[in-house]
């Protein structure tokens, strides 16, 4: 049987467990450590013995850990398990059980994972006392947490543990290279302080915000098109511009990659550069240095109609829509519109008649002019027009 079948006899038994928690990994037996508040299946090859089946629940046992770190079965045994590998825990409560019952044979495990809290302090979105659970990492507890703030160190990140010791824990070699090393699981009694970085550098464009990262990002500066994002985060020493982006949290789906980036300024006088940074391309991939503004920019999943129809404005996207599907959204033409002007402004500024486009991209512009004035298309204008300049007239002489 396994864990998520368990996990439901605990529902239907009517048992409060935690509520759904995804996890980027299985718990390994050999690495959780068991403490308080962690609660055990427990059941006997061929059923529960007759003293204990008052205390069973169709044929099962759920055994919470106490305070003081031990799993208890009255009548059988209670065995301290806490500080000890969930595999340790099952081989002492299994061997415990069996030298009390001899010939029966115990299975146990890990039904429901214990939740302790963590104060959290420094630059992080909202500092305080956040609630986890065992299996919960650094980069969990920080997300949970608000994530770090623009002014947040990574690189220094400070688990203080509850005997004194502290460790500093860079989480970049876990965001950018995945190493589990540096992004521990966080034990009862930790504290955990982010401290505030010494050199910073910026990102703004069609990037996204990972959930490890603050979402107070200042609005866009050299960058103004919809959805755009601009923040500041810690200068880490040899990171490049692909690898600031991937420390982000990444790039919108719109996002022109190739056009990517570094606008550096150079000390002393003021004056900035532009060094290319493009993503797809590693040896094109600049080094950063302190103040640098990556950029990348990109184009808005959506298509403007303006000009003479009923609703100009911001339309969504469609990949493979004509111009006359948007302006069927826009409510389509009116009576003054001249489809014969149509016009289709490309994101980079390069015009098109409607007939020689087939499907408009995104971040184009649809332009309906309105038709020429000739007097057997709108005589009411001429004559109203030729009325005011007479009024006008008159009204001076």
């Amino acid at each position: 049987m396994n864990l998520l079948l368990f996990l439901l006899v605990l529902v239907g038994e009517g048992i409060e467990i935690l509520p759904a928690h995804p996890m980027i990994e299985d718990i390994d037996p050999a690495e959780y450590i068991i403490g308080p508040g962690d609660v055990f299946w427990f059941t006997v090859l061929g059923g529960i013995p007759a003293e204990l089946s008052m205390l069973s629940e169709g044929g099962m046992l759920y055994i919470t850990v106490t305070p003081d770190g031990c799993a208890v079965i009255p009548s059988a045994g209670s065995w301290y398990v806490a500080n000890h590998t969930l595999h340790e825990a099952v081989a002492l409560i299994e061997a415990g059980f069996s030298g009390r019952y001899p010939g029966l044979r115990a299975m146990t495990g890990l039904a429901v994972l214990r939740t302790f809290r963590v104060p959290v302090t420094g630059q992080i979105g909202s500092a305080g006392i956040v609630q986890i659970t065992g299996a919960d990492r650094l980069t969990d507890l920080l997300a949970k947490a608000g994530g770090v703030t623009p002014a947040g160190a990574w690189t220094n990140i400070l688990i203080i543990h509850s005997d004194g010791d502290t460790a500093a824990v860079d989480i970049t070699k876990f965001i950018l290279d995945g190493y589990l090393t540096s992004n521990p699981v966080l034990s009862l009694g930790d504290r955990v302080h982010v401290p505030e970085a010494e050199e910073f550098v910026r990102i703004e464009g069609a990037v996204r915000l990972s959930g490890y990262l603050s979402a107070e990002f200042r609005p866009a500066e050299t960058v103004t098109w919809t959805g755009s994002a601009s923040g500041m985060l810690e200068f880490i020493p040899g990171e490049t511009a692909g690898d600031l982006v991937t420390r982000a949290g990444g790039t919108e789906a719109w996002t022109v990659r190739d056009s990517c980036h570094v606008i550096r300024t150079i000390p002393g006088t003021g004056a900035t550069i532009r060094l290319p940074a493009p993503l797809d391309d590693p040896e094109l991939d600049p080094l950063l240095l302190p103040d640098d503004i990556v950029v990348c920019p990109g184009i808005p999943p959506v298509v403007a109609v303006s000009g003479y129809v009923f609703s100009p404005g911001v339309y969504p996207y469609i990949a493979s829509m004509d111009a006359l599907y948007y302006i069927s959204q826009a409510g389509g033409l009116l009576r003054e519109a001249s489809e014969s002007g149509i016009r289709i402004v490309l994101s980079g500024g390069e015009e098109k008649r409607l007939g020689d486009i087939a499907a408009v991209p995104a971040g184009a512009t649809i332009l309906i002019p309105r038709k020429a004035i000739i007097w057997w298309q709108d005589p009411l204008l001429i004559v109203t027009s030729i009325a005011s300049v007479i009024i006008a007239w008159k009204s001076v002489f």
